[in-house]
């Protein structure tokens, strides 16, 4: 477990830890600490939120560590932890959402440069998505280690800029949302493409066009630039962020829109999210001006 420096911090609610040793020992003790004390504090915000008290404020905002001032997606793990990663090298962290603490980090083999954007977890597989829809796909490794990687090239940087990925489980497909279209005469839409696992098999890529009529709704967006995408684990929807807008819109598998509405609360530069299945809304900042984050919300579908 990382510990001093890679703490991530609980905005105003840091607790004091004084008078401890700088030994390993002494070091894992005041994580245990701040963890027990975070958790708590956690668990009373959401209590109040479901009782109907501060529904929309946050219930807690995690400073991330100088290495994530550029934070991008977010994954969520089978143990409820979350991975997520810098946009220039290949590597990846793991966070405890509940308590904000930097758990581990590893790299890609060679620590691959890169335009990184996005990152989802398929099974035993993490993806990492560029830009222009390069996919690197590998298994997750120990704290401090390189794991070996392939890399899938979509074809679709051609028409798209990418910055928004994730794992739909009930149809085994990756979902790749498009931030804007470099044809400059496409029309204004949110368009998400459908690629089947295992990648390369001949199955064929479907696209789902939603006009931005219907994405705005009440909304004054006149586009909608879509920074990242994640699925609801309660209900299968789709949940997508767009960082230009500050909006967030819920769809689903169908292409219905459920929800289409401001992202809560005050985001500068918000680049990720994930709900987790205790409803949770996490929300990644990039560090702009103010340092990067990751806030959480009391999600409800």
């Amino acid at each position: 477990m990382r510990v001093g420096r890679h703490w991530a911090v609980l905005v105003s609610l840091l607790p004091v830890l004084a008078g401890c040793r700088d030994t390993p020992q002494a070091r894992a003790a005041q994580v245990r600490a701040v963890q027990r004390i975070r958790a708590q504090q956690l668990a009373r915000r959401m209590a109040m939120a479901d009782s109907g008290a501060g529904q929309a404020a946050p219930l807690a905002m995690w400073l991330m560590p100088p290495e994530l001032n550029e934070i991008s997606g977010l994954a969520l793990t089978a143990r409820g932890t979350v991975l997520t990663h810098d946009d220039n090298v290949g590597r990846v962290y793991e966070i405890d959402p509940k308590t904000g603490i930097l758990l581990k980090s590893f790299s890609l083999l060679g620590n691959p440069k890169g335009d990184f954007e996005a990152i989802t977890i398929a099974g035993a597989d993490i993806y990492l998505m560029t830009r222009d829809g390069k996919l690197f796909k590998f298994r997750e490794g120990a704290d401090g280690t390189q794991v070996p990687y392939t890399t899938y090239d979509t074809g679709l940087g051609k028409q798209c800029e990418f910055e928004g990925l994730t794992f739909e489980p009930d149809s085994s497909r990756l979902l790749m949302v498009c931030k804007r279209f470099l044809e400059k005469q496409a029309p204004h839409a949110l368009l998400i493409f459908r690629l089947p696992l295992p990648l390369g098999n001949g199955a064929s890529i479907s696209e789902m066009r939603i006009p931005i009529q219907e994405v705005a709704g009440s909304n004054h967006w006149k586009n909608f630039h879509a920074s990242d995408i994640n699925i609801d684990p309660s209900t299968g929807n789709y949940v997508v962020i767009a960082s230009r807008e500050k909006g967030l819109v819920v769809i689903t598998p169908d292409g219905d829109v459920v929800r289409s509405e401001p992202i809560p609360g005050d985001h500068r530069q918000p680049e990720g999210v994930a709900v987790t299945r205790d409803g949770i809304l996490l929300i990644s900042d990039e560090a702009n001006v103010k340092p990067a984050v990751i806030t959480l919300y009391r999600w409800r579908p």
